[in-house]
């Protein structure tokens, strides 16, 4: 029969019944190479590339429709092919090898194998996401306080410890999170204290985390919308407002401390003695402002420039 005719019958009552898993890939496969289908699909991906999909998990056939693809595809001119596999399907990663994917990246039940198919040029596709991203927030209360926060501590023989260190509350944003929302969904989360997002302070980048990763992380200006403290007790030991200078004076924290000397003037002296000069406002920030390309939505940008309410 021809494949128009086919691919009309109602499917077998065993693919009507079953919903997933690898038993029901394989005959969905195997029923489409009967039929002379393409289990192959394709859509354009920017700068030239190609996205491929696979339909069912059946090895028959699987290589050599792929490798004419490929074919194609660069006598297109494509740069190179994205191959996205189900983890029901992992085994057609091997047959994919053999036509030169590599693995680019594996998240969940999905994992994306790379092609480039333009020898002669060099291979411009980046990497998967190699960075983390987290935010603290900065609060000062009108009586020039401080908000931070001791974490548990797990220990070695399976109990948890108060930490002794105190730290700015925060932690890494959600996907799809801007510094605002994070940062004080933070805040809010281990301290039970609301605030509004203000400016960017300052950031580190560090590098060597596992699985080669590295890090960003902001320091957020919040203004506090309420003061009264509620810890998150899973994850938070204690959590004060703590007068700055006794903070600079008492605690050794590098990135507060860098923070309070450089943009709060807050720092000791020759002899010990706390020095604090002018305001409890920060002498520069980073705010945010947007910047459109034509026809898109306004990117949160920051810029430097003196504090609005000094």
């Amino acid at each position: 029969l021809p494949p128009s005719r086919i691919a009309r019958r109602p499917a077998p009552p065993m693919l009507r019944r079953r919903k997933g898993g690898a038993m029901v890939l394989t005959m969905l496969s195997r029923a489409m190479s009967t039929a002379g289908l393409s289990r192959l699909g394709a859509k354009p991906l920017p700068h030239r590339g190609m996205l491929c999909t696979v339909r069912g998990a059946d090895h028959a056939g699987f290589e050599e429709e792929l490798s004419g693809k490929l074919g194609e595809w660069q006598a297109e001119g494509r740069k190179s092919v994205m191959l996205q596999l189900s983890i029901e399907q992992a085994g057609l990663a091997a047959l994919a090898a053999r036509l030169g994917f590599a693995f680019h990246h594996a998240e969940g039940s999905t994992a994306v194998l790379k092609r480039w198919l333009q020898p002669d040029h060099e291979d411009k596709v980046p990497p998967f996401a190699s960075h983390q991203v987290g935010a603290a927030g900065f609060l000062l209360n009108e009586r020039n306080e401080l908000l931070v926060i001791k974490e548990w501590q797990d220990a070695e023989d399976g109990e948890r410890r108060p930490g002794t260190q105190w730290k700015l509350p925060g932690g890494l944003l959600d996907r799809g999170e801007s510094f605002a929302e994070g940062v004080t969904r933070e805040v809010r989360e281990e301290t039970g204290v609301e605030s509004e997002f203000r400016s960017i302070l300052a950031f580190w980048h560090r590098h060597g985390l596992p699985w080669g990763t590295s890090d960003l992380y902001f320091v957020a200006r919040l203004e506090p919308a309420t003061l009264e403290l509620h810890p998150q007790p899973c994850e938070v030991s204690d959590a004060a407002w703590i007068p700055l200078a006794q903070f600079v004076d008492a605690h050794d924290h590098p990135l507060i401390l860098a923070i309070c000397r450089n943009l709060y003037g807050v720092d000791k002296g020759a002899g010990g003695e706390v020095l604090q000069v002018g305001p409890a406002v920060p002498v520069a920030e980073m705010t945010e402002e947007g910047v459109q390309w034509p026809g898109r939505e306004p990117f949160p940008t920051y810029f430097g420039r003196a504090p609005t309410d000094a």
